[in-house]
């Protein structure tokens, strides 16, 4: 016992000294404790938007130095390379490696050969880029959490009211697409749709189709990063083929899982069979797990917070109200049977009513109003806030623990019932989406303002550490470095698999994934074969957020989770179809080569990356979603 105590006295005291230790070295005695608010004493707003600066500053430097001040280089061009490898398979009587190879795949050969020539630079040097190669990838890392940010405020509202419309397999995917891109996340969008079925406010078949979309729309973020590569016309190329091998592989994959979930829905049954036993969590269960979210969080939420539950509320449709009392099951029969027409039809009670109001023949819970006023004959009258002509009111329920109603049944005309009363909650959707962080509580701007400032200040940073990164990669990687990297990338494509599905599940982003890898690919670090499977593993990656969003859900799990595997399986499936065999692989790897090239065309190739991202992101889903409004309007 004295040894048991021994031990836990130093495994504790240790615990102590090391706390104590991490709090001198952030510069603080006080206990650490993450603060994501601008209020805090940390201050990760301000150090957000310091160190995005701080790299665009340092990308402005490197422009103005490479301009005037860099000596002329001594390194020959790839042209003269190309030469000289002519030359000298002339001299030895031997075949040219580069014969029979197209001019793109000479420059790209010869890219890669520039990777592997030893560097002469100081190793001193090395490590300090090095060190600063990893700042500048943290940075992008909240960069692009930061214009995640504003583009949910700019488009919260407005992709969360699209969910309402979707009612074929068509609309749903492309109501997928838009609302990923519009929020930049398929994360989220995926969390929604989830949260959505597990309150019976979508249909697991549509959830599906939009499920499916939500994997095309992600896939924009890359596209986006690949566009910093403009300055370089091979760069370009390579960059965005790498981003768009994202996009075939999405798009081929819906093109063939779309028609077999449409004719039949073997996504929907066998995922049931898996998820028929799942129990709704409870209590400590309900917390999601999470890895380097909640370090990057803190920093992008210190400069601007999102209120998600804003967007929940237009996308379940809580707009005209919703009731704060948990009525059991017989109580809502009991209310549905004074306001509604039939046991089939509720949509007299309310100008915002929809289908899923109702639920097996009475309203949903939390659908209560907060007064009924009788009437002479039909149904009483819904009101979610008290009528003028209620100068007083009468309880609808005689106990509020047991439900029970004596006057249930017998209503007298004229009078006014309270049900939900003060309990219910109005104007919930016109709430601000932005409920804290700097730019609310320090510069008191508007949400579009914010989102616009958010989404600029984003993407420059994007670019700059991106242009960073690439320049210092090139002093460090060079010989060994570069050498170990296309070894690992290179020995085995379902080890790449693996290795972008763990980068995902650790930063839970595809985006984030797919574009850090996209400038390494368009430098000709990483080439496409290789790229492709880091893809793939990144979009199965990328479906843990919805299976830890099912785990969450407090009512119809069976159904949440169900829309959680058929993305995983969507995913699994696609890569059994279009990677294991060669003839299947070449088909994206294609498609997205094809792409690449159409950014080499001398007159338009610079502006069409912008307009194939407009096309296939934005002007054909928003079409679609216009034509579906209309048609349900």
């Amino acid at each position: 016992p004295l040894q048991q105590r021994c031990s836990s006295l130093t495994s504790s005291h240790s615990a102590t000294m090391s706390e104590t230790m991490m709090r001198h070295l952030l510069g603080s005695d006080k206990k650490l404790v993450h603060d994501p608010g601008p209020k805090g004493e940390s201050g990760e707003g301000d150090a957000c938007l310091v160190m995005v600066f701080l790299v665009i500053t340092a990308a402005i430097g490197i422009l103005i130095y490479e301009k005037f001040f860099r000596p002329a280089s001594e390194d020959k061009s790839e042209a003269d390379m190309i030469e000289e490898q002519k030359a000298k398979a002339a001299e030895e009587g031997v075949e040219n490696a580069s014969d029979g190879m197209t001019d793109e795949e000479k420059r790209d050969a010869i890219r890669q050969a520039k990777w592997l020539t030893p560097s002469n630079d100081d190793p001193r040097i090395k490590a300090a880029l090095t060190i600063s190669v990893f700042f500048c990838i943290w940075v992008f890392l909240l960069s692009l959490s930061l214009m995640g940010t504003g583009f949910k405020l700019l488009g919260g509202k407005d992709s969360a009211k699209m969910f309402d419309v979707a009612d074929n397999p068509i609309s749903a995917l492309l109501i997928g697409v838009l609302a990923t891109v519009l929020v930049q996340s398929s994360s989220t969008t995926t969390s929604i749709i989830v949260s959505m079925v597990g309150a019976d406010e979508l249909s697991v078949n549509i959830a599906i189709f939009m499920i499916m979309g939500a994997n095309i729309g992600t896939s924009v973020t890359n596209t986006i990063v690949a566009m910093g590569h403009f300055a370089n016309a091979d760069d370009l190329r390579r960059g965005f083929a790498a981003a768009t091998v994202h996009d075939m592989f999405n798009m081929l994959n819906v093109l063939v899982m779309l028609p077999l979930n449409w004719i039949y829905p073997f996504l929907q049954k066998m995922t049931y069979e898996m998820a028929k036993d799942q129990e709704p969590c409870e209590g400590e269960k309900c917390n999601k797990t999470e890895f380097l979210k909640p370090y990057i969080s803190p920093y992008s939420k210190g400069v601007a917070s999102y209120d998600k539950k804003v967007a929940q509320y237009v996308s379940e449709n809580w707009c005209a109200g919703q009731c704060g009392t948990g009525y059991s099951t017989d109580a809502m029969k009991l209310i549905s049977a004074e306001v509604c027409t039939s046991s089939t039809d509720c949509s007299n009670v309310h100008s915002n009513y929809k289908d899923n109001w109702m639920s097996s023949g009475y309203l949903a819970k939390k659908r209560a109003p907060a007064y009924i006023v009788a009437t002479a004959s039909g149904p009483a009258e819904f009101h979610y806030s008290q009528p003028d002509a209620c100068t007083s009111s009468t309880k609808f329920f005689d106990d509020e623990t047991a439900f029970t109603s004596t006057v249930a049944g017998s209503l007298t005309a004229g009078t006014c019932y309270e049900v939900c009363g003060s309990k219910v909650k109005t104007g919930l959707c016109n709430k601000r989406l932005l409920k804290g962080g700097l730019v609310l509580e320090d510069w008191d701007m508007t949400d579009d303002g914010a989102g616009t400032f958010l989404t600029i200040v984003a993407l420059i940073g994007l670019c700059s550490c991106l242009f960073c990164i690439v320049y210092m990669l090139q002093i460090i990687m060079k010989g060994a470095a570069a050498r170990v990297l296309q070894k690992v990338v290179g020995f085995n494509g379902y080890l790449n698999i693996a290795i972008g599905c763990f980068i995902t599940i650790m930063v839970q982003s595809s985006s984030i994934t797919t574009s850090t890898l996209t400038p390494l690919a368009a430098v000709g670090l990483v080439n496409l074969e290789d790229m492709l499977p880091l893809t793939l593993g990144a979009n199965i990656g990328t479906t843990l957020t919805g299976i830890m969003a099912a785990t969450v859900v407090t009512s119809n799990p069976v159904h949440a989770w169900q829309v959680a595997l058929c993305h995983l399986f969507f995913n699994i499936f696609g890569i059994l179809v279009w990677y294991p065999v060669p003839l299947m692989r070449k088909v994206p790897l294609d498609g997205a080569r094809f792409l690449g090239r159409m950014t080499t065309n001398p007159k338009w190739g610079k502006i069409f990356p912008l307009v194939y991202t407009f096309v296939c992101f934005f002007i054909i889903p928003g079409i679609a979603y216009g034509i579906t409004a209309a048609a349900s309007a």
